[in-house]
């Protein structure tokens, strides 16, 4: 494996990670609130999502650059997804509910693994800016004197690291004393995710291209 060329390409993806977006959002939030199955469930279909998309950029498709109207129907997806993920964060913040560290087994048991899947699984596939970063990092950092073995190497490691960013996140935040010194302020930042989510979603919906 070429040091250089996996430290740059790594870098780059580790970067992209650790910049906050919907999809920590997500990850917080449901830790928080119906505990840590859930988040691990969360971070699984986030990985699976960028999976895909790296699956796809291995494989060569330029789709989402080359046909714009697929482009524009999965921006109105991702608007409305957005939309409806900040409102669901602003209403829930108006509950008086115990967080999951706190004996919610109902709400666990409604709101488990499958269910934190499906949510992560759709914050990361609706955003067609992963798959451009993908396809856009394996063009400019990967060689093209990289076999396929190699690449097929890069994408599983960075489905890896995903999953593992993730998951070492929602451990960290599912911890009870991270829980229990949470607790009181979670209202608040659920509405103030709530209205970046919103923001967010109509920001994308007016971007052009």
């Amino acid at each position: 494996m070429p040091t250089s060329e996996f430290l740059l390409l790594a870098s780059a993806h580790f970067l992209a990670l650790a910049s906050p977006g919907p999809d920590f959002l997500l990850l917080v939030r449901n830790s928080l609130r119906h505990g840590r199955r859930n988040g691990i469930g969360a971070s699984l279909g986030i990985a699976l999502a960028n999976g895909l998309y790296i699956a796809l950029a291995l494989a060569g498709f330029s789709l989402l650059q080359q046909s714009p109207a697929l482009l524009t129907v999965m921006k109105w997806a991702a608007s409305i997804y957005l939309a409806w993920l900040g409102w669901l964060f602003m209403h829930s913040s108006l509950k008086p509910q115990a967080l999951a560290g706190a004996g919610q087994a109902e709400a666990r048991r409604r709101a488990g693994f499958a269910a934190g899947m499906g949510a992560g699984f759709l914050s990361a596939i609706l955003n067609p800016k992963n798959g451009i970063f993908y396809l856009g990092l394996f063009t400019l950092m990967v060689g093209a004197q990289a076999g396929a073995g190699l690449k097929l190497l890069y994408g599983a490691w960075m489905f890896a690291a995903v999953f593992a960013w993730d998951a070492a996140l929602v451990c960290a935040i599912s911890q009870r004393r991270a829980v229990e010194w949470l607790e009181s302020s979670l209202p608040m930042v659920e509405r103030c995710a709530g209205l970046l989510l919103m923001v967010a979603a109509v920001a994308l919906a007016l971007a052009r291209g």
